[in-house]
């Protein structure tokens, strides 16, 4: 798991926009930023749990799951003690 200020910056930079966004209810667009901050960043957690949201407000069920898998699956995968982003 990244420690937050082992996530690379335009990662970071993508999640605030994506958030901002998502206040805003643009899940289209929240989608686009949060994809891309987790093409950068693989394990950043909160980035998957914010696109899990997204996905639920969209109606992809689906989607949503798999963003929960992945969280799931870094957690039991991660080192008691460790830092995760976005937790």
């Amino acid at each position: 798991m990244y420690g937050i200020t082992t996530i690379p910056l335009e990662a970071r930079i993508l999640y605030r926009r994506g958030m901002d966004l998502l206040d805003q209810r643009k899940d289209d667009a929240v989608v686009k930023y949060l994809r891309q901050a987790i093409i950068i960043a693989p394990r950043f957690t909160g980035a998957y749990r914010a696109l899990g949201i997204c996905m639920t407000h969209l109606g992809r069920e689906q989607d949503a799951a798999d963003c929960q898998y992945r969280l799931v699956t870094m957690a039991t995968n991660s080192t008691p003690g460790t830092a995760r982003a976005g937790v």
